[in-house]
């Protein structure tokens, strides 16, 4: 996933957050509380988002959830307001973690960098991560994403 899609992710996010904070009589679908842990090869991954995107496959249709993960690898997920949850229903499910800053190379041809992803690529979009969640609006949504360096095995 580029840079150019994570920002454009985070920017509707902020924007349906304050249209929503700002609007009277809008009807939010129903949510469930979600948090958990990812970790990367048994350690707690100590900063990255985790995104929830609705399996529109599964019948889950609507605004995804994204959640920062805390230096102990916890995150909890924000829909609409913070620390609301994410929508009932399926989601893939997309990890991302990568370095601080984009590199510079001052070779005309290439320029900016993105930032180096800190985990498998594939883990960071939804048709290939292999991650997924059902969130439900009465049950404790505690999940837990075990990330590996290596590819599985077949």
């Amino acid at each position: 996933m580029s840079l150019k899609v994570i920002l454009n992710s985070w920017c509707a996010v902020a924007v349906a957050i304050v249209a929503v904070s700002g609007c009277s009589g809008v009807k939010i679908p129903p949510l469930g509380q979600v948090g958990g842990i990812v970790t990367l090869d048994g350690q707690p991954l100590t900063k990255g988002q985790v995104q929830f995107l609705p399996d529109s496959s599964k019948g889950t249709k609507g605004r995804m959830a994204v959640g920062i993960i805390g230096t102990d690898g916890r995150f909890s997920l924000t829909a609409f307001k913070p620390g609301d949850g994410a929508l009932v229903g399926f989601h893939k499910v997309v990890i991302i973690c990568e370095e601080d800053m984009p590199t510079f190379d001052p070779n005309p041809k290439v320029g900016m960098q993105p930032p180096k992803s800190l985990i498998p690529i594939r883990y960071t979009d939804a048709n290939t991560s292999g991650l997924s969640a059902e969130v439900k609006s009465a049950a404790k949504n505690d999940f837990t994403f075990a990330l590996e360096s290596r590819p599985p095995s077949k």
